[in-house]
């Protein structure tokens, strides 16, 4: 959908350069507004040629202009989207490209349902979830759209077998309430989709299949920091136990639970060094940094990173306290490599991540109240076990960095690629 910050974006970035090596590779950005140059320059090789409206500059001002007159005249203002679209059909020809690969989920009003309409181009789409956050809220519409595709990655076993039974199993006024919600504030395409829901047909069901492949995450190319340099850097004590937490500054990811959290936890242990590390931006983070206003110097907020791990290296636990829905967040595997283990929302495929089956945990698992919010009791409590337990944070921390090997670019790549020769191969 664009270039902000986003994990989904990321790996949508990652994705495009591993193929790269082997492949010819275009990235289509449809919101060429909405960039944010440290993420391309971070994860977007040069072998990877990326596309958007600026690469017409005197056709997009042409259009701009357009699209003012005609919001004048008849108050219709979709006049530049529309021509986005028809852009994006002439760079699918002009290049032959053989695949497609969405990182936004198609639905009824998605720029990639009209070329799976249109076009003869097979369509393959990551579901980050968004499917699945539809489904919360009682919305199959969707099924005729994601049936146009030749085929759905799905991020987590979690998210393959919601999409394949069609139930979240999750079913309370509450919950659907707070989905509305969050899809109002940060979903748009979902949230569209659930204003003109209609309901599907009785028969139809979810066709296209769906195949599991964990999001791929690029280690840290560099040595890694020396944490003590950072923490001198930062005003940091040496002897504080700092808790870590990046994400987009909005309401879903927890930001005001884990505030309420760690206040907590210092009003119960005022002689212990705490610090809490926020990386990102956003309202949320807005606001809570207007409140506290410079009454906590032990919350640190550095704003939006282009390297999370020079700030990673310094943190001893990570946080990740979502609400409603994930999918499979970047942030606790780049966490991981620094054998930070993570307290993370039993939420989605994220308990694949934090207690694999197979493997020790490489944290905890916060229970989650009705409308899927984070328990603030259970987090605290996690805190305070770390706090007490100096060597369950080093045991968890070695079993993190065992499982971060799970989520390497390699086999990432691999997957994707022996996918699309698959879906080639049926479309032949």
């Amino acid at each position: 959908m664009n270039l902000q910050k986003a994990g989904s974006h990321i790996v949508a970035l990652t994705l495009a350069s591993g193929m790269a090596e082997q492949h010819e590779v275009f990235y289509f950005n449809h919101g060429e507004q909405l960039v944010d140059a440290g993420m391309i320059e971070s994860y977007l090789s040069p072998k990877v040629r990326l596309l958007d409206m600026t690469v017409f500059p005197v056709l997009n001002r042409v259009l701009w202009k357009m699209n003012g007159l005609f919001k004048r005249l008849t108050g219709y203002a979709g006049f530049h989207e529309a021509c986005k679209t028809l852009i994006f059909f002439y760079v699918l020809i002009r290049h032959k490209i053989d695949l497609v690969h969405g990182h936004e989920i198609l639905v009824a009003h998605s720029r990639l349902t009209k070329v799976a309409r249109f076009l003869s181009v097979p369509v393959v789409i990551t579901d980050h979830n968004g499917y699945t956050m539809l489904l919360k809220v009682g919305d199959t519409s969707f099924y005729p759209y994601a049936n146009k595709a030749k085929a759905i990655v799905a991020v987590s076993e979690y998210t393959a077998r919601v999409l394949r039974e069609g139930n979240t199993h999750d079913d309370s006024a509450q919950l659907r309430a707070y989905g509305e919600k969050v899809l109002a504030t940060d979903h748009k395409a979902e949230y569209e989709s659930l204003k003109a829901k209609r309901p599907a047909a009785p028969a139809e069901r979810l066709r296209t299949p769906v195949t599991t492949i964990y999001n791929g995450v690029v280690r840290h190319q560099q040595p890694l920091p020396d944490a003590s340099a950072v923490r001198l850097a930062l005003g940091i004590p040496a002897d504080a136990l700092v808790f870590g937490m990046i994400a987009r500054g909005t309401e879903q990811k927890g930001w005001r639970f884990a505030l309420a959290a760690y206040l907590e936890l210092k009003r119960r242990y005022p002689q212990r060094h705490l610090v809490w590390l926020c990386m990102g931006e956003g309202s949320c983070i807005d606001e809570i940094k207007a409140e506290l206003g410079s009454q906590h110097p032990d919350i640190i907020f550095v704003g939006s990173v282009d390297d999370p791990h020079y700030y990673m290296s310094v943190c001893d636990v990570g946080l990740v306290p979502s609400s409603f829905s994930e999918g499979l967040p970047l942030s606790i595997v780049e966490f991981f490599e620094h054998q930070v283990p993570v307290i993370a929302s039993d939420l989605c495929g994220i308990p694949e991540i934090i207690t694999p089956a197979d493997n020790e945990p490489g944290g905890f698992l916060i229970e989650m109240e009705e409308d899927s919010t984070p328990r603030v009791s259970s987090l605290l409590h996690h805190m305070e076990q770390y706090v007490n337990n100096p060597s369950l944070l080093a045991q968890h921390g070695k079993a993190a960095l065992l499982i971060r090997c799970r989520f390497d670019m390699e086999q990432f790549i691999a997957s994707h690629e022996q996918l699309y020769t698959k879906v080639l191969a049926a479309t032949k």
